[in-house]
Parts: structure tokens; sequence; C-alpha cells
């Protein structure tokens, strides 16, 4: 973990270098910003009933987002990300709470949010704060069933197909995160920063990740 931290302060430290060549007023005041975003999450652990734990390795997960300047300051806007984790899961029958049992795969997980930041300073290269709130939803990948059916076409006759379900569940998020941002031309920007997010689970309080994010934007 203090390896990632230690690289994203580098990564700060370079796009603060980059800025300090030429800060100047900002151009992004009422445009819309569209953004390629990359968030890198940290291995975690949770815990759960009767000893059962899942661990979610580190991964690099994709997104995109837009928003609108209302100011120099104010951004309001959208995003969507999505990432498959590889995971290991441990947990007990009920008939035997003495043997563990492990499980491996990955987890699809997305996410929808409506996104807030602030910008502290009215200049090309500025600090920001930044949070939102929205919906995420994860497929596990396992099998929950399968079902077929069958049904006429005029042309083609009697067409079958069938279907896995997969166990999953929605739920949920938040984020807050803090960063910078850097305007090398009035056209495009970069982000980087650190975000933690949580998701509205009732059976664990630990439910957050810790995130670095690099973004890529363009200004219209």
């Amino acid at each position: 973990m203090l390896e990632r931290v230690l690289i994203g302060a580098t990564l700060l430290s370079t796009v603060a270098s980059l800025a300090a060549a030429e800060i100047r007023t900002t151009d992004r005041v009422q445009r819309w910003d569209l953004s390629i975003e990359t968030r890198y999450t940290d291995s975690r652990v949770f815990d759960g009933p009767q000893g059962s734990s899942l661990r979610l390795e580190d991964d690099l997960g994709w997104g995109f987002g837009f928003g609108y300047n209302l100011n120099e300051r104010l951004r309001l806007g959208m995003l969507m990300s999505w990432r498959s984790i590889n995971y290991d899961a441990t947990f007990f029958n009920n008939a035997d709470l003495t043997t563990p049992l492990y499980y491996g795969g990955w987890l699809d997980v997305g996410t929808f949010a409506a996104t807030a930041q602030f910008n502290l300073l009215p200049k090309t290269f500025t600090p920001y704060v930044n949070g939102g709130i929205g919906w995420t939803l994860i497929d596990t990948n396992i099998v929950a069933d399968y079902s077929a059916g069958c049904y006429w076409d005029p042309w083609w006759g009697y067409i079958c197909n069938g279907y896995t379900s997969t166990y999953g569940t929605d739920t949920a998020s938040f984020l807050l995160g803090v960063g910078a941002r850097f305007e090398p031309s009035e056209a495009v920007f970069i982000q980087i920063g650190y975000e933690r997010g949580w998701l509205d689970f009732d059976n664990n309080d630990g439910n957050y990740f810790d995130m670095i994010r690099v973004d890529l934007g363009f200004t219209n």
C-alpha cells in the first residue's frame, strides 16, 4: 500500500512541476468536459459471518465521465465505470462449521454515479475535492440457474435458446476524493487524485475501497 501511495504522490508531483511552467486563468467556464478515466483499486479483504471472508485482488478499472463547469470552481457531472476483479472466498457449510471451503473467480462491477467537483483555484492548475453518489451492480459470475425456451419463427421454424443466470446484487455507492487538475491547453486537461468509495451493505462495516485516479479529458 505504501508503494502505491508513493507512486500516486510522484504522479501528483510531476503534474505540479508541469503546471508550474505556466499557470494562468482558466478558460473552462460554462464549457463541457469529457474524460477517459482509470481507477487503480488496491487489494481488500472483507470479513463475513462465521469466519467467512472475501479477498479482492488489486485491479485497474476504466470509465467515462462528462460534466459541465458552472463556473471556474464548480463542476457537475456523471460517470460510468467498470472493472473485473479476481477474488478468493472462504466460507463454511452450515452442516460443518469446522472445515473451511474455498472458491475463486472474478467479479464484474459497474457503477453509474452523479458527481460534483470543487476546484480550489480559478486557474489552469488547481487542487480539487470531489464526491459522488450512484448505484453499483455486482455480478459474481457464479451460475445460479439455467433455463431454456423455444419459440416459433415463420421463416426459420422453431428456435430454441438457453440462458444462464448468475448470482449478483446491486447497491447504492458513494465516493469522496482529492486531487489536482492541470490544463495544458484550452481543450485538454489531466487529473490525478485519490478517492475512497463505500458500498451500502448492511452486513459489513468495512465496505470501503481506496483508489488512485488518473483522467485524460477534453473540454468543449
